[in-house]
């Protein structure tokens, strides 16, 4: 994971205020006023979004193959747990259980 260095904050972290001189009895102002607001267009890419869907979709939930060598490993008396591995298991799973209550 990448962390970048802490940007400095400006001075004054407080939005500037502008006033702008309309006349109420001006029939543009709505007019006016929705020319001045500002605009944002997002683009989505579909073609790759598309194509990380079908990615995700070739990709099994459960991977047999590692399913089935620890299951052989289990059968042969061979698999073993530290209990450096299981601390760092239980430590994982009751974080992940904060978070999922957060």
């Amino acid at each position: 994971m990448r962390v970048d260095a802490p940007l400095p904050l400006p001075e004054n972290p407080q939005p500037q205020k502008v006033e702008r001189s309309v006349s109420s009895n001006s029939p543009n102002r709505l007019a006016s006023a929705e020319s001045h607001q500002d605009k944002a267009h997002l683009s989505v890419d579909s073609g790759k979004i598309d194509q990380l869907t079908a990615q995700l979709a070739r990709v099994p939930e459960v991977r047999q193959e590692r399913v089935d060598a620890l299951r052989e490993a289990l059968d042969k008396g061979s698999y073993r747990v530290t209990d450096q591995q299981l601390a760092d298991a239980i430590h994982s799973e009751l974080q992940a259980g904060e978070t999922s209550r957060a």
